[in-house]
């Protein structure tokens, strides 16, 4: 404990929350449509030649999330956060020197998503399983609750700067941000582990019971399994399906949204941006909130209570043109988003523990963009083929039962070994 009575491990999920909220992911969500507006307007080019970049952008978030899990399990969370930082603030500056050429665009998207992937989540999900076993759901939720912060601030801020000065000074500015704000307070914050302070998870004192781990049904048993025994493992595959149709549902909404709301519902764009303003704040309450659940409840129940939720957010868009009712679909779908979005790294170091869970992470990463590229295109043929967006949405309805199926299939927990420890706690 430090001088106030307050834990440590707080501190790292404020410099996790911190470089959350500023990470390539959020960029990408928040503020690509600023930059690509900007763009298309002096180089002419279209939205799909555009949207092209974000394409890649994530395929290759996908390509090396993997590579970004081992690193974090074989070097730790601060030194791979504080490189992707850094990494992320000179890929943003050779954005901003590019010309009227749409190659030089996608290259720079290229070296983009694939030296930023550190700055995200999978990054931070590491320390702070290390520093948190009894809250770690509620420890993570707050954690990414960062993405609904700077999805807030980042467009504010950027499309000011713009505005002011134009795209290429305004990527130079948050690349000076990266390098000169975020790298510093993540290097400052972040510890990768409780131990060297003499300090246990949660900051028990020694030999405290650790609620939250029981004798598992699952075969895996030691810490540090290979990756070959994970691959084995049917938990491995049951959640890398949940979340692959996760990420497809997911995508397909998010990407459709205006789509939907416009053609089917009839709203103007203004009550659309009210939509979307609400559901990112729904999502902040349902990160936070589904952290503190998962802590108390077993976390595959909960993880069917955001599918549910999900279903109701579905069968809402699909059924009604009323602004309120549309509006409050948008708060239960964020709800939901925010619970699905904590259960990647709970889980992952739930089942298959504390030593391979940036590893297992990225893997789930790369089964979550897998559906997130096929969920857009399908939804818009669908659409396309019967008319509008009330079939499709009805065919999310029905594909949250695979999910389902595979989170209430899981049985108990991992259960790790017992730190022993000859240092009581501070």
């Amino acid at each position: 404990m430090d001088q106030t009575g307050r834990f440590p491990g707080w501190y790292v999920v404020g410099g996790a929350g911190f470089g959350i909220a500023f990470g390539s992911a959020v960029f990408l969500s928040s503020s690509f449509a600023l930059l690509a507006a900007a763009l298309g307007k002096q180089f002419g080019w279209s939205q799909s030649e555009l949207a092209k970049a974000a394409s890649i952008f994530l395929l290759m978030q996908m390509l090396t999330s993997p590579l970004c899990g081992w690193a974090l399990d074989r070097w730790g969370s601060r030194k791979i956060a504080v490189l992707s930082i850094a990494l992320f603030g000179i890929s943003l500056f050779i954005l901003s020197r590019i010309g009227p050429s749409l190659t030089q665009f996608y290259l720079g998207f290229v070296v983009l998503g694939g030296a930023s992937v550190g700055t995200n989540v999978i990054s931070y999900a590491r320390a702070i399983t290390n520093w948190f076993n009894r809250r770690r759901g509620l420890a993570l939720g707050c954690a990414a609750a960062g993405q609904a912060v700077g999805a807030f601030t980042m467009p504010l801020v950027l499309q000011k700067v713009i505005a002011t000065y134009g795209w290429s000074d305004a990527l130079v500015a948050l690349a000076a941000f990266e390098l000169v704000i975020c790298l510093p307070v993540v290097a400052l914050l972040i510890k990768d582990s409780p131990r060297p302070y003499g300090l246990h998870p949660d900051g028990d004192v020694q030999g405290r019971q650790e609620a939250g781990t029981v004798t598992p049904a699952a075969p895996l048993r030691q810490a540090g399994a290979s990756a070959r025994e994970i691959l084995r493992s049917a938990n491995f595959w049951k959640l890398a399906i949940a979340f692959l149709v996760i990420g497809m549902s997911f995508y397909a909404l998010i990407t459709n949204v205006a789509f939907i709301l416009t053609k089917s519902a009839g709203l103007t764009l203004g009550q659309v941006s009210t939509v979307l303003a609400l559901s990112g704040v729904a999502v902040l309450v349902g990160r936070v909130g589904f952290g503190y659940l998962i802590d108390m409840i077993h976390a595959p129940y909960i993880a069917v209570l955001s599918l549910l939720l999900s279903v109701v957010f579905y069968a809402l868009d699909a059924t009604s043109t009323s602004f309120s009712i549309l509006v409050i679909a948008a708060m239960i779908g964020g709800i939901s988003i925010g619970g699905e979005s904590d259960l990647l790294p709970f889980l992952a170091s739930r089942y298959f523990g504390k030593d391979a869970v940036s590893q297992v992470f990225g893997w789930f990463l790369v089964a979550f963009y897998i559906g997130a590229a096929i969920g857009p295109v399908a939804f818009a043929k669908l659409s396309e083929a019967y008319n509008g967006p009330s079939v499709p949405l009805f065919v999310l309805v029905g594909l949250q039962i695979i999910p389902a199926i595979m989170f209430l299939s899981l049985g108990d927990y991992y259960s790790e070994p017992r730190e022993l420890s000859t240092q009581p706690a501070a």
